[in-house]
């Protein structure tokens, strides 16, 4: 996406490409349902490994283990909360899963505090890029930014957000571009859209939102500092 996520000229923007929501994310060409979901494969054979699950199987790593696979490779992040047997699945077989995933050129990372694992392409210059990439508008990152300090704050990892809360933190960014509320609006309604179809908000009842807590680990700290300071020249200038 290159659209600038904020109308108007004025100070030179943060690179939306410096920040990207490819980690985590699924596997380029697949969509949110390309791969079953922890209902979809019935343990066969009491799940042990080396059970077959349907006729003509291949597979060795018992069922629990397979779907937190699939999980991972289906994307956007496999979390203990709501999955707590895939989550400790992918715990009791993390070996065996990294192998299958570096086969495909991914990397897993899991992060034990937060709870949350996804892959991501494997750092090598002539491995193929596997991990859908989508980059980031301006607001897209900036209402990121605020979501990922919000629950870095919180005392027990969790945090919601209304979409209003939301317009009020970016308003400053829509008065130094001096676009109209209407066209502000319609930017921050997509960036909604966006955060929610890549897994980093997550749909409460009425406008609410949970924030992913995938959001602590998956921007690297010397990227998340330089935007950041970026971001906050930029309200200063617009205050």
């Amino acid at each position: 996406m290159t659209e600038p996520g904020v109308p108007g000229s004025g100070p030179a923007r943060p690179d939306p490409a410096d920040l990207r929501t490819a980690r985590p994310g699924r596997p380029a060409g697949t969509s949110s349902g390309g791969a079953p979901t922890s209902g979809g494969v019935a343990p066969g054979a009491g799940g042990e490994a080396g059970s077959h699950l349907w006729p003509g199987d291949h597979g060795t790593l018992p069922a629990p283990a397979r779907l937190a696979l699939a999980r991972l490779v289906r994307g956007p992040y496999l979390a203990a909360e709501p999955e707590p047997d895939t989550w400790r699945a992918l715990l009791a077989h993390e070996d065996v899963v990294r192998e299958r995933l570096a086969d495909q050129y991914l990397d897993l990372v899991v992060d034990a505090d937060a709870q949350v694992a996804f892959v991501r392409d494997v750092p090598a210059a002539d491995a193929p890029q596997v991990v859908r990439e989508v980059a980031l508008t301006f607001l897209d990152t900036a209402l990121l930014l605020h979501l990922r300090a919000l629950l870095l704050d919180s005392s027990d990892g969790r945090v919601a957000i209304s979409r209003d809360e939301a317009a009020d933190h970016l308003a400053v960014y829509r008065r130094r571009g001096g676009g109209s509320p209407m066209d502000f609006s319609r930017q921050l309604d997509a960036t909604w859209a966006r955060l929610i179809e890549s897994g980093m908000l997550e749909p409460l009842s009425g406008d609410r939102c949970a924030v992913s807590p995938v959001l602590r680990t998956v921007f690297g700290a010397d990227q998340v500092a330089a935007l950041s300071a970026e971001y906050v020249r930029l309200a200063k200038e617009s205050a």
